[in-house]
């Protein structure tokens, strides 16, 4: 779409391809406009930058007449990329250590070993448990602390066998010994 169609949130060709998509299978369609987006990564991540562009684009919008909470300004970027992983049944699940926070992706329903297998084949070859406690659960309770220590405190910090199915959001130590070498 265009910056203008994009920010009055329409144009003729909208309810065209919503019938269409409705004809064929139904699903959501995103508008969006390159043109606002471009714009918007242009300003190199700057929030002040940002703030005032949005705020001029707003502004635009009540010249056009329109207003009102359906017609925020912002990127919708961030719901593409959220409806795409909710599509193809994507997840993911953190590891932590003392250099690094990672974020691995997995299918929706994969088991703890094959998950610790995303990181590497000797993991899911040797696992033997995962140590699991929920970001969310993380989130509320550590204080500001790079530890597990309030979420163990909590009884929110679990150790899961093999049969155990890897959950949005879960916080992995995954304990593995592949000292055997693989079988032939």
């Amino acid at each position: 779409m265009s910056k203008r169609n994009f920010l009055r949130k329409g144009n003729k060709w909208l309810p065209k391809i919503q019938t269409w998509v409705d004809e064929h299978g139904g699903g959501q369609i995103i508008p969006m406009s390159c043109e606002f987006e471009q714009e918007l990564m242009d300003l190199g991540g700057d929030k002040d930058l940002e703030k005032a562009f949005i705020q001029e684009c707003e502004e635009e919008v009540k010249s056009m007449g329109l207003s009102g909470p359906g017609f925020a300004v912002k990127s919708v970027v961030p719901r593409i990329i959220r409806s795409g992983r909710q599509s193809l049944c994507l997840q993911s699940f953190y590891t932590a250590g003392p250099k690094e926070v990672r974020a691995w992706t997995i299918m929706k329903g994969t088991l703890a070993p094959q998950a610790a297998g995303v990181i590497h084949s000797d993991f899911e070859r040797g696992f033997i448990k995962a140590e699991v406690a929920n970001f969310d659960d993380f989130k509320a309770l550590h204080k500001g602390e790079a530890s597990m220590a309030k979420c163990k405190e909590a009884g929110k910090y679990r150790q899961e066998g093999k049969s155990y199915v890897m959950q949005e959001g879960d916080i992995v130590v995954f304990m593995h010994n592949t000292t055997a070498s693989k079988k032939k």
